[in-house]
């Protein structure tokens, strides 16, 4: 029987599963970024939303995202990310169509930025219907892009 597979708001004992995810993956640590997890959990800003995936009843990945609109119209993909040994289980793409989902509620377009070297997740985005539509040049580290994505949410109404 499989494991039954939930979206939940992001609460403070799956911090530490969350951070771990981040800890283990190669492009936060090329790029020597984290995610601060408990001041996520302290902000009062409504326009962040985190959340994650449980499946089996443990954290499977999460997902954060700013479903109303911050630029051009859309809201921004902030992280995503799954745990090493749930991959390749449509967990990413669960998490992307919840965070398209809540956005398209409130806004047209949803934007994401992805490194350069991250070719795997390029694919991904590009296989979920993203565009590339841009680059920032040294963002987070020089030498390095990244790359802009883009898809549309909903029809522009006449």
């Amino acid at each position: 029987m499989p494991s039954r597979t939930v979206i939940i708001p992001l609460r403070r004992s799956h911090s530490a599963a969350c951070a771990a995810i981040v800890t283990a993956s190669s492009p936060w640590r090329r790029l020597g970024e984290t995610i601060d997890f408990s001041a996520l959990l302290r902000s009062r800003k409504a326009a962040i939303r985190a959340s994650v995936c449980l499946r089996g009843g443990t954290v499977a990945g999460f997902v954060i995202f700013t479903p109303l609109p911050v630029f051009a119209r859309g809201g921004y993909l902030r992280a995503i990310a799954v745990a090493k040994d749930r991959r390749r289980q449509s967990i990413g793409r669960k998490l992307l169509s919840f965070a398209e989902r809540e956005t398209a509620r409130h806004a047209g377009h949803l934007y994401l930025c992805v490194s350069s070297f991250n070719r795997q997740a390029q694919a991904f985005y590009r296989k979920c219907g993203y565009r590339k539509v841009g680059a920032v040049p040294g963002l987070i580290k020089p030498g390095m892009s990244e790359f802009i994505y883009w898809k549309r949410l909903r029809q522009r109404s006449s």
